[in-house]
Order: C-alpha cells, then sequence, then structure tokens
C-alpha cells in the first residue's frame, strides 16, 4: 500500500470522528436549551404564585384577620421569593452553560469543515495520482507497441 492510498482513508476517519464530535456539541447544546427552558417555565410559575398570593395577603390584610394568618402569607411569599431568586441563578448558569456549549459546537463545526477540506484534498491528490500512474502506463504501453511495430517493420 502506497502513502496516497494510506492517506484517504486516515482524513475520512478524522472528518467523520469530526462530525461525530459536532452531532454531540449539538445535543448538549440543545440540552442546555431544553434545561435553560425549563428553568425560565419555573420561574413563571413562581412569578404567578407569587402574583396569586400577594393579591390574597392583600385581600386578607383588607378584611378582619389574624396577626398569624397575615404573617404566614408573608412568610410564604417570602420563601417563595428566596426560590424565585435561586431560580434566576441557575437560568444565568444556564445561560453561561449555553454560551460554553455555542462555543464548543462552533469549535467543532470548524473543526468538522478543517478536516473535510483536508479529507477532499486528499481525495483529489489521489485521483490525481491515479490518474498520471495511468497516464504513464497507457504512455508505456504506446512506447512498446511502437517499438514493436518498428521491429516488425524492419524484419
Amino acid at each position: 500500500m502506497n502513502m496516497t492510498e494510506q492517506k484517504k482513508p486516515v482524513w475520512q476517519v478524522l472528518a467523520a470522528k469530526a462530525e461525530k464530535e459536532v452531532r454531540q456539541a449539538q445535543l448538549v447544546l440543545a440540552e442546555m436549551h431544553q434545561r435553560k427552558e425549563q428553568a425560565q417555565a419555573r420561574d413563571e410559575k413562581l412569578e404567578q404564585l407569587l402574583v396569586e398570593y400577594a393579591a390574597q395577603l392583600h385581600a386578607v390584610q383588607r378584611r378582619a384577620h389574624s396577626t398569624a394568618e397575615a404573617g404566614n402569607y408573608r412568610q410564604f411569599i417570602g420563601q417563595l421569593q428566596d426560590i424565585k431568586n435561586r431560580a434566576k441563578t441557575e437560568i444565568s448558569a444556564l445561560e453561561v452553560d449555553c454560551t460554553d456549549a455555542r462555543k464548543v459546537l462552533m469549535a467543532a463545526d470548524r473543526e468538522r469543515l478543517k478536516l473535510e477540506k483536508l479529507a477532499e484534498r486528499a481525495r483529489q491528490e489521489q485521483a490525481r495520482a491515479l490518474e498520471l500512474t495511468e497516464n504513464r502506463a497507457t504512455e508505456a504501453q504506446s512506447i512498446i507497441q511502437y517499438n514493436l511495430r518498428q521491429q516488425l517493420g524492419r524484419s
């Protein structure tokens, strides 16, 4: 096996590996987006709960109520706000993760493109080498035939 025959499979294997890495990076990015969307949905539900309980507290405060009842609403609203703050922190972290995953995907895609170009160049070089070999064989065959005709013509 000569060198040009070895190059082709190596570049193809590297390009296939790069393609696999791109697909993996796409999956990671999709997962990060999904996790971020879920966190945003939880945040929206928490916001709705905060609005509902604030309205209920306001309604309790308008009517005759015990301080314990109003205190319970305030305490629950405080807990919801803590949870909402953690949800915001989670969303921010997931946004960073999405950005990082997008960068990894872009780098993997650049590598894939580079390797595909190198694989294509190797295929072209191999095709040129094969064509050159075939042309040389054809020329050699023509020279042999010419020499044979010349020898037969002299005899």
